[in-house]
């Protein structure tokens, strides 16, 4: 089962109230595979959808909708309205009594009913990616008005989504996560909204951890490589017998970090029985570097 597959079974178990249930279905069909006088219908992999289709079609409209499935690679089912009379009977109460076309407001007047006409839509056409992986939802829209009064819908309740076009259609889109949260529990998945925060917060945790980690994998390895360099050139003034000819602080410099092989910079300041701070003393040992790279040309 899918991350998708979880949320449309959440919304089509989310109880809705009488008033809404017209809006739920106006939602439903009118971004289904088709909805018109000649055909209303209905494709989807999923066999809770199309049994949820079947019922909210009989409950609101008493229409009888028939389900058949098919596919070699991968199931799909079909449910569609065949009576002639029962599509009329739908489109009758669905239409825009005066022909504008696009989405009928008239059937969502109150906050609850669109929410349940958005909740519809997704049933329909939407589509959530896993949140594990990637933050996106898309709504595959018919044409590019009934995606931009959409998009508006969404707008007005503090929802922002984009439209890009896709193949003969358009998407309307979400990519952020708490955008995406929002309209999750604005169409009633609630407990999916949840997860999904949970999810966020440990992704942002791990990631933080991983930064930080990546952070300190770098520092330690500078700090071996700057060591190392600094060892060499205090060990070869050492065996010639020189370093004693050196200046006081350079001397004192070299001690200390022959002494503590290791240690950062920070640590080596903390160590020293003289006040120093780390620029003074990265400043010392670069000297000593700079007298053993002159002394081996």
């Amino acid at each position: 089962m899918s991350f998708c597959s979880d949320v449309k079974d959440e919304l089509a178990m989310t109880k809705t109230s009488k008033c809404c249930e017209p809006s739920l279905a106006y939602g439903f069909l009118l971004f289904s595979r088709s909805f018109s006088f000649k055909r209303i219908s209905m494709q989807t992999a999923n066999l809770i959808m199309a049994q949820f289709f079947k019922r909210l079609m009989s409950r609101v409209f008493g229409a009888d909708v028939e389900l058949c499935s098919g596919g070699d690679k991968k199931t799909t089912y079909r449910a569609t309205v065949n009576s002639e009379a029962d599509r009329l009977k739908i489109l009758a109460i669905l239409s825009d009594d005066e022909g504008r076309g696009g989405i009928n407001r008239e059937m969502f007047s109150r906050d609850c009913c669109t929410a349940a006409f958005v909740r519809g839509a997704f049933l329909a056409c939407g589509n959530i990616s896993n949140p594990e992986t990637e933050y996106r939802v898309d709504f595959s829209v018919k044409d590019r008005q009934l995606a931009e009064q959409f998009s508006e819908i969404l707008l007005e309740n503090s929802i922002k989504a984009n439209i890009s076009k896709r193949g003969n259609g358009f998407v309307v889109y979400i990519k952020k996560n708490e955008t995406i949260g929002d309209l999750l529990t604005f169409m009633g998945a609630s407990k999916i909204s949840l997860e999904m925060l949970e999810t966020a917060v440990l992704k942002s945790v791990k990631n933080n951890i991983n930064r930080a980690g990546n952070c300190d994998s770098g520092n330690i390895s500078k700090t071996v490589e700057a060591s190392i360099k600094q060892r060499t050139a205090i060990e070869y003034f050492l065996n010639k017998g020189i370093l004693e000819s050196l200046p006081v602080e350079l001397q004192s410099a070299a001690k200390l970090r022959l002494d503590n092989p290791n240690a950062s910079l920070k640590e080596l300041c903390k160590i020293s029985t003289t006040p120093i701070t780390v620029s003074g003393l990265n400043h010392r040992l670069s000297r000593i570097i700079d007298l053993y790279n002159n002394a081996k040309k």
